[in-house]
């Protein structure tokens, strides 16, 4: 069964990203001690299956990273919607980088509207919005007993944008 959970397995994030980007010698310049470390204080949400951590969302005040392990890719879906509820409680304006070679992730985003702003180092950016794309059901979604999102932390992160 999917999850979400209050915060982001960082060790499991790092595996995901790892695997994505392996190719490009990534654990040769990022390592897991420094990756946990700058991320420790982020905001963050992660994503399970059965008990297990399968990845998660980061927000490091500017821009929305996720990250999922490759034996869950396109089964972590049902948790979109209640993400994004916890995405957008931390900032109602929110940048996405995909990069240029992940078809899968730029056609969802296409599909469902959100805006292209621009590029950067290969990535593409998009725009996500509460309420953006032209889903059926508006952003953010509500709150529900069995699939409500877990609340932001009450405290202060250097990772929390200012508002």
């Amino acid at each position: 069964m999917l999850t979400l959970t209050d915060r982001a397995d960082l060790g499991v994030f790092y595996d995901a990203d790892a695997h994505r980007y392996g190719a490009q010698g990534y654990a040769d310049t990022v390592t897991r001690e420094r990756f946990a470390h700058f991320y420790a204080d982020c905001p963050s949400i992660g994503f399970e299956d059965a008990g297990q951590a399968i990845g998660g969302i980061l927000f490091d005040g500017e821009e929305a990273h996720i990250a999922v392990l490759p034996s869950h890719y396109g089964r972590w879906a049902l948790l979109l919607k209640p993400a994004l509820q916890w995405l957008f409680t931390l900032r109602q304006d929110i940048t996405v980088a995909v990069e240029r070679d992940n078809a899968r992730c730029l056609r969802f985003l296409d599909r469902h509207g959100w805006q292209r702003v621009g590029e950067r180092d290969g990535d593409v950016l998009y725009r996500l919005v509460p309420q953006g794309g032209t889903r059926k059901t508006a952003y953010p979604f509500r709150r529900t007993a069995r699939g409500s999102a877990p609340a932001p932390s009450a405290g202060a992160s250097p990772c929390t944008p200012t508002q």
